[in-house]
């Protein structure tokens, strides 16, 4: 008899994990953001200037010759079985913005497109 409510309970539970289904639920890491980095003074692009993830070392992206970036998202995914709706956040952190010559700058990112001025170190 105790092996019926056992048959019965696995089937009960297969059942509601049929109803939810596998939902992958994607984490992300670091954050994506694309811009350009330029001098304070100068209004000119820098080229060469790192765009590093804060607590991410090996997360960056560098600039081209026209001081254009493009850092794309580091994501985990995790495949779940869950009975409720999840939504998954959108990208955003913190990078460090860095060049040869100029004062590094720390940048939450807010926006999909961020511009960077830097200023000359002395």
């Amino acid at each position: 008899m105790r092996w019926l409510y056992l048959f019965f309970a696995v089937i009960f539970f297969m059942f509601l994990i049929s109803l939810s289904g596998c939902i992958e639920v994607t984490t992300y890491v670091s954050p994506s953001a694309s811009g350009t980095v330029i001098d304070a003074a100068s209004q000119k692009p820098i080229q060469g200037a790192t765009i590093s993830v804060d607590g991410h070392p090996g997360i960056f992206a560098q600039t081209d010759s026209d001081g254009e970036f493009l850092l794309m998202p580091a994501t985990r995914k995790t495949h779940i079985f869950v009975l409720a709706p999840y939504q998954s956040l959108s990208p955003g952190g913190t990078v460090v913005v860095s060049a040869d010559g100029y004062a590094s700058r720390e940048i939450v990112v807010t926006a999909d497109s961020i511009l960077v001025s830097l200023d000359r170190v002395r």
